[in-house]
């Protein structure tokens, strides 16, 4: 997968310029302050301390600006949709991750940008004993007393401003939700492709793939799961709920199936909590939810294992086989 001809990176790169000048200007008055008569303590820390502070700030906004510059050409796609194993999804994400990722919003950014304010004030601090030190005899220089104290003023300054660039570039999306989609992750997708390995049951990712002028995109992506041998009209769905832990469960319907009793039933399965399965119907849908039934008050953290998951799926399934069998009867 390439970007091809339809990423626009003239905007960006005048966004980049101006921040490149910035760092500059800011770097070479921070300096002239540092060394303009009269030298005093309010204008040392101003300019190891406060200036680089500033920086991180201002620079991560840049950033942001410089990601949200990146201009997306719309046009039509051609899509086609491909159904493939969960093996094969993950290996076609790690060719978009490589075309598509730098246009990926990374939330977590924001973090990264609160990070690195104590970081650079640390290191304002430091560079500013480290100068006082040697305004004072107390340390011998490495290149001279000017010429250290440029140095250590110009790595401040190039580690808030370009740290902090990084951070803001990563934290927005551009503008092109036609072109891209994020990739699916999180506790919903794991869930799901543990059904790949589950007897009669058929699971895998229905992928829409657009092509534009050779280009090739993931358009959308979606887990399904059915059951071996029946139409689609039955299917398998995974939801995970989280209330202080990651709480799976399993969705099973049949269309136009046997009718059924609002009942629950507590399958004999050998998983460390009981299972349950929930019947009802919904219109013409008869419903199957698959759960464990986790004690109220435990003295641990409740945990659902991989294989007791695939246990559960192994029940609806047949649960679900005989469902649909009895409504052909």
């Amino acid at each position: 997968m390439t970007q091809g001809n339809f990423i626009d990176y003239s905007r960006q790169k005048t966004i980049n310029k101006v921040f490149a000048l910035l760092l500059v200007v800011t770097t070479v008055v921070a300096i002239w302050l540092k060394f303009s008569e009269p030298v005093n303590e309010a204008t040392t820390i101003a300019v190891f301390i406060g200036i680089p502070l500033g920086l991180v700030l201002l620079s991560s906004l840049f950033g942001a600006g410089s990601k949200r510059a990146i201009d997306y050409k719309a046009g039509k796609w051609n899509s086609r949709k491909v159904w493939m194993s969960f093996s094969e999804y993950e290996n076609m994400t790690e060719d978009y991750e490589d075309a598509y990722g730098v246009l990926f919003s990374h939330p977590r950014g924001t973090c990264g940008c609160c990070l690195l304010l104590p970081v650079v004030g640390t290191l304002g601090v430091a560079g500013y004993i480290y100068d006082l030190s040697l305004i004072r005899g107390l340390m011998v220089p490495l290149f001279g007393i000017l010429w250290d104290s440029i140095f250590l003023i110009m790595i401040i300054y190039a580690i808030a401003s370009i740290g902090s660039f990084i951070v803001g570039f990563r934290i927005p999306s551009i503008d092109a939700s036609e072109f891209f989609k994020p990739l699916l992750s999180g506790d919903v997708y794991e869930f799901a492709s543990e059904l790949e390995t589950v007897p009669n049951i058929r699971a895998g990712m229905n992928v829409e793939i657009g092509e534009r002028e050779e280009v090739l995109t993931i358009l959308e992506a979606e887990s399904k799961a059915y059951v071996e041998g029946l139409p689609e009209t039955v299917t398998i769905q995974v939801q995970v709920s989280h209330s202080g832990f990651a709480y799976p469960y399993l969705v099973g319907t049949v269309y136009k199936g046997a009718e059924v009793l609002p009942v629950h039933k507590y399958p004999s399965i050998k998983t460390k909590y009981p299972a349950m399965l929930e019947f009802s119907m919904d219109d013409d849908v008869t419903v199957i939810v698959a759960r464990f039934d986790i004690p109220k008050r435990t003295s641990s953290v409740p945990n659902i294992s991989k294989k007791d998951f695939r246990a559960l799926a192994s029940i609806l399934a047949k649960e679900l086989k005989k469902n649909y069998n009895e409504a052909q009867q």
